[in-house]
């Protein structure tokens, strides 16, 4: 007994010792920590410090300093509004077109703007597609669910891409997710909480109330054109109450409001994000991006918010969208990887929280606006050859394909190919007197004995006629550019792994 409480002493006076130890090597370490904060603390000429605070510098360096912050908020708010902007743009040209396209059919926010003949030279959409034809809807989920009814489609790629108000695709209904056959698809809007009613495939749940609908049908060729039409007049968005009793009315919104007031006539970027501002607030961003938000409200972008009138304010903003646009151009011309002279998109490209963020998302949608996810279809741009030259109409070129490098497809998709010839300034077709804009791997292609495949870039047709087929028009001067796009391409296309071969020139 008592050896036990001589033990109990012992570790009780351990026990102390070692606190007032601890204590005082507690002190001593502040003591250090202060002295050597202190010393760190000092800004040295020519080096930068971490742990230095500049307080001994004069107002007017201040307010330069807060300037140069506060444009760098305006930059990153800018390119985070942009895609609402124009998304917003695209509403309105959608409603302002209706009618001319479609005839007086009604009320527009339940139907498809359908375009019945391929692109062509009159065509002003930014490097358009020329291998199937259009269709476009816009859907305001607060009025109503909807039900999109898409017939048979056999033998041939078809998609329906959906695409929420900052321009990020969130669904695909088509051919590579769907297959060929008929089905009713329910569309909801992010607050929904209905039941879902008998006949319905999927449903579709999209993360704002304002959505809009990419329909792509293939063509084969002008001759197959007409059967695509029959297809698209097939093609119905129902209310969902109309739906399940076709008595039903639903009302839907007036498009009269939104015409008054033209997104068209922004040539201000204030302008710009005031039209965002108010986009966004009919379409609130998702949760995630409430930290970003809350750091740029200060400057007054963000949804609902009201544009500073100080004079100072509005500086900033317009200096922080000329930054955006330099970053934006930087970003076209050297934002993703090149591999053989073509640039080479990530393979989570047109996805939120991808690597490059809002300044590759904006840039996309300028250049190719409701661009798609990788699994969908792979664009790939060359601005120069193989070796580094800008492709230019005084060049003749060609492009080889050994077997292996054919862009590989996803087996029995429906998937296809195609290299289209843009001019380099303003992204549209070049005029030619074929008006042959693109080549297709539907085309009647001459392969070589090894199962190569030759691809002529040129501005005249070739000498021998077989390879008509393999010629692709190219301007007798200036600069241009190619797009190859892949639609449901295989894992190397989707992974990022595949790069098309050099562009050669011809000497």
């Amino acid at each position: 007994m008592r050896s036990h409480k001589k033990s109990c002493v012992l570790n009780i006076c351990l026990a102390a010792w070692c606190l007032v130890g601890s204590a005082m090597n507690l002190q001593a370490a502040e003591t250090v920590g202060r002295a050597l904060s202190s010393q760190q603390n000092v800004a040295v000429p020519g080096q930068w410090n971490p742990l230095h605070l500049h307080k001994d510098v004069s107002p007017e360096t201040a307010r330069a300093y807060r300037r140069e912050f506060d444009t760098q908020l305006a930059t990153a708010g800018y390119l985070y509004a942009l895609p609402a902007y124009l998304h917003a743009k695209q509403r309105y040209e959608f409603l302002f077109n209706f009618t001319r396209y479609m005839g007086d059919r009604g009320n527009p926010f339940d139907q498809f703007l359908c375009v019945r003949t391929p692109a062509s030279i009159k065509t002003t959409d930014t490097m358009p597609n020329n291998d199937t034809l259009y269709g476009a809807a816009f859907l305001d989920l607060k009025a109503s669910p909807m039900v999109l009814s898409v017939p048979d489609i056999p033998d041939r790629y078809y998609s329906f891409t959906l695409i929420d108000a900052y321009f990020y695709p969130f669904a695909y209904i088509g051919s590579r997710t769907m297959g060929q056959k008929a089905g009713n698809y329910l569309i909801v809007g992010p607050d929904w909480q209905g039941s879902v009613p008998a006949g319905i495939r999927e449903v579709v749940k999209a993360p704002t109330p304002s959505i809009n609908l990419y329909q792509r049908i293939y063509f084969r060729n002008l001759d197959d054109v007409p059967n695509v039409v029959k297809l698209q007049d097939q093609i119905r968005l129902t209310p969902l109450a109309t739906f399940l009793d076709p008595a039903a009315r639903v009302a839907l919104p007036d498009p009269g409001p939104i015409l008054k007031d033209s997104p068209l006539l922004a040539r201000d970027p204030v302008e710009v994000l005031r039209i965002a501002n108010r986009y966004m607030a009919e379409n609130p961003p998702p949760v995630e991006d409430r930290s970003f938000l809350d750091h740029i409200a200060p400057i007054g972008i963000g949804p609902g918010r009201e544009i500073p009138d100080d004079p100072r304010m509005l500086e900033v903003l317009r200096a922080g969208a000329t930054a955006a646009d330099h970053a934006m151009t930087a970003l076209v011309l050297d934002g993703f990887p090149v591999r053989n002279g073509w640039q080479i998109p990530p393979a989570d490209i047109g996805r939120r929280n991808a690597p490059g963020g809002i300044a590759t998302q904006a840039m996309v949608q300028l250049r190719s606006i409701g661009i798609n996810h990788a699994e969908e279809a792979t664009y790939y741009t060359a601005y120069t050859d193989g070796g580094g030259q800008p492709l230019n109409g005084r060049q003749r070129y060609t492009l080889t394909f050994r077997p292996d490098e054919i862009p590989p497809l996803l087996k029995d998709k429906f998937g296809f190919w195609s290299l289209t010839l843009y001019d380099r300034t303003n992204g549209l077709f070049v005029d030619n007197p074929r008006h042959k804009y693109l080549v297709r791997s539907a085309d009647p292609l001459v392969f070589g004995h090894d199962g190569s495949l030759t691809l002529l870039i040129q501005p005249e047709a070739p000498a021998d006629p077989k390879l008509a087929a393999n010629w692709l028009p190219a301007p007798a001067e200036g600069d241009f550019m190619l797009n190859l796009r892949v639609f449901v391409g295989g894992p190397a296309v989707v992974s990022g792994r595949y790069t098309p071969p050099p562009i050669k020139r011809q000497e």
